[in-house]
């Protein structure tokens, strides 16, 4: 499924990037859609993956529902996100291509999607959930419904697996036995390597896309020589959120109701972008922000990238009574080449005026939160401060 990965010599980048962490809620904050749009309460039920091995709590799964816009009227709002921050832009329904050929495990992303946020970065943040925190593909696919699904996504490798904590590319096929994914580590001189993922396990932390993996209609983007500031995937995702509280505005009945939630594969076709890998894990809990900023290694890479994207305009969940909604993260993508031993974590491109962006993108009905991190730190948080007063 996926052949030799061959090497080229690595190299690291003096100067790191400066900005707000990308692991912060604030920055990426993720039941059907009835045919009237209506939103539908988020459900809450047992989960069947099992507890991993440790001390954490009971595993548990939300979901809420997600607004499906007609995927003619997608393209145009995408187009209308990405004209203004790029010279070129085009978007059109298609029938989805054979994305093997871009290294993925099934031919399409169509049929039943839906969209999973799994575990969180309080997992990453603190050392007693670094051995404990895995998750499987097959099983959390089976929570959300789908049996066998084909999934891909962003996520974090398993420690067990690969021996150190690392970015993991996932793109499993699990009714067909077919496993494609990359892992990306720091190594000890402070470069990088990817390598073949031969595991079904995860660990701490992904942003998931599960459907059947089939051909089918989905909306292709092309955008070529960036003008503005706004990488491509923020541009797509803060542009969708502009246009539907436009829309929402004039039906006060739905005002913050309705959140899109899409999952995509894209790749960067010239241009080169800058990316992190995760090093090793520290040994005293991290605070987010600025502490993981500095442990992050940044990398500039490219051209030919693979990517795998998850994104939502908003969490549908939020409300005056429940601020923190699921705590959805709301944009993640991972990439990987093909032909060379680079993958990690997007952040935006650096050349431009080459780069040029090819994507093919379906909306999602519904968003499953699984393991919610942050719902489970506040939960003992909460204990403790109950434990002081007593």
């Amino acid at each position: 499924c996926l052949s030799r990965l061959p090497l080229r010599p690595r190299f690291r980048p003096t100067s790191k990037l400066i900005h707000s962490s990308p692991y912060r809620r604030d920055f990426h904050d993720l039941n059907y859609v009835l045919s009237s749009c209506c939103f539908l309460p988020s459900s809450r039920f047992r989960s069947p993956i099992p507890r991993c091995h440790g001390s954490r709590p009971s595993a548990d799964i939300e979901s809420a529902s997600l607004y499906v816009p007609e995927l003619d009227q997608l393209a145009e709002m995408l187009e209308e996100s990405l004209k203004a921050n790029f010279e070129i832009v085009e978007t059109a329904v298609v029938d989805c291509p054979d994305l093997q050929k871009w290294g993925l495990a099934a031919p399409g992303i169509c049929g039943n999607p839906r969209l999973i946020d799994v575990g969180g970065v309080p997992n990453l943040l603190d050392p007693k959930y670094h051995g404990t925190a895995f998750f499987s593909i097959p099983n959390v696919a089976e929570t959300v419904g789908l049996k066998g699904a084909y999934v891909y996504g962003a996520g974090a490798a398993s420690s067990r697996v690969v021996g150190v904590n690392a970015e993991l590319m996932p793109t499993e096929h699990v009714g067909k036995n077919c496993r494609c994914s990359r892992y990306s580590k720091v190594l000890e001189d402070g470069s990088h390597t990817m390598e073949k993922y031969e595991s079904s396990e995860f660990g701490l932390l992904a942003n998931l896309v599960a459907c059947d993996g089939k051909p089918g209609k989905v909306v292709m983007v092309r955008a070529k020589k960036r003008l503005g500031e706004t990488n491509f995937v923020t541009c797509m995702r803060e542009g969708l959120a502009k246009g539907l509280a436009s829309a929402d505005e004039k039906d006060e009945k739905r005002f913050g109701t309705r959140q899109i939630g899409l999952g995509g594969v894209f790749k960067v076709k010239s241009g080169k972008v800058r990316g992190h890998v995760m090093p090793d894990f520290k040994k005293t809990v991290m605070v987010d922000g600025p502490e993981v900023d500095e442990w992050l290694n940044f990398y500039e890479m490219g051209p030919d990238l693979t990517c795998l994207s998850v994104f939502l305009t908003g969490d549908p969940t939020i409300a005056s009574s429940n601020p923190n909604g699921l705590d959805l993260r709301l944009e993640h993508t991972h990439f990987f080449s093909q032909s060379t031993n680079e993958g990690g974590h997007y952040h935006f491109d650096t050349t431009p005026k080459d780069v040029e962006y090819v994507g093919y993108f379906l909306p999602a009905p519904i968003v499953y939160r699984v393991e919610n991190a942050f719902k489970r730190e506040r939960k003992l948080a909460e204990k403790k401060k109950e434990e002081k007063k007593n």
